[in-house]
């Protein structure tokens, strides 16, 4: 898979975890890719007691990985996928 259809298959999966991520309180979703290309997804929640629980539920990860398999991403990059959790609350202190 190049680099393109990376990055596309992967801007087309943000809006279905966002829905499926609803119900746990997640508000957005964005990726970047590290280092070695493989992306790494940001879930962001309002309050840093979100976070922890996001954080908790075992089947987060499975569910953000299943989505972007079903989207075209390849096993390889579908097995590295790093997810990161953010509050708004916490970001709001940064500007503190």
């Amino acid at each position: 898979m190049g680099e393109e259809q990376l990055r596309q298959a992967v801007d087309a999966a943000m809006l279905p975890i966002v829905a499926s991520l609803a119900p746990a309180g997640v508000l957005e979703a964005h990726w970047l890719p590290d280092r070695g290309g493989s992306p790494v997804v940001w879930i962001r929640v309002a309050t840093e007691a979100g976070r922890v629980a996001v954080e908790s539920y075992p089947w987060v990860l499975p569910q953000v990985q299943v989505i972007l398999a079903r989207l075209g991403l390849s096993p390889e990059k579908v097995l590295a996928l790093r997810m990161e959790v953010t509050s708004v609350e916490a970001e709001d202190r940064l500007f503190e």
